[in-house]
């Protein structure tokens, strides 16, 4: 992918994300965060299954550009194993240095921060017995 105007791990992570999704199996111990709207330009969709307070998976679907597509399949590489906590402490500016994201596409990666939050909280609220 030499010429296009990504950083090579955009490309890779374009080219090969990991964790594509949904999830797959019981739905129990699951949750979602949804951010972002089609009509702009990007949303973005993650699934994590947390039994207890460990992220065993997560995966993602993502309508949007090579940098939002490649933050989330970061994301979610470095988030597999964590605590559910991590989901709200990924912030954006650190996939942004990751990637080499150029400044003026790093709004695209708040939707990523959105709806993982959105996860941790429906996770949250099931654990406080919310929902």
């Amino acid at each position: 992918m030499s010429g296009w105007p990504y950083s090579e791990r955009v490309a890779q992570h374009f080219a090969r994300p990991a964790n594509p999704g949904p999830l797959a199996g019981n739905p129990d111990n699951m949750f979602t965060g949804l951010a972002g709207d089609r009509a702009v330009g990007t949303q973005i969709e993650f699934q994590a299954r947390i039994p207890a307070d460990t992220i065993d998976e997560i995966a993602f679907r993502a309508f949007g550009c090579p940098h939002s597509i490649a933050a989330c399949s970061l994301a979610t590489e470095l988030l597999t194993g964590q605590p559910a906590a991590a989901l709200m402490k990924l912030a954006p500016r650190e996939l942004a240095e990751a990637l080499d994201v150029p400044v003026e596409k790093t709004g695209r990666l708040l939707v990523v921060q959105d709806a993982l939050h959105q996860c941790f909280i429906a996770w949250d609220n099931r654990r406080l017995g919310r929902n």
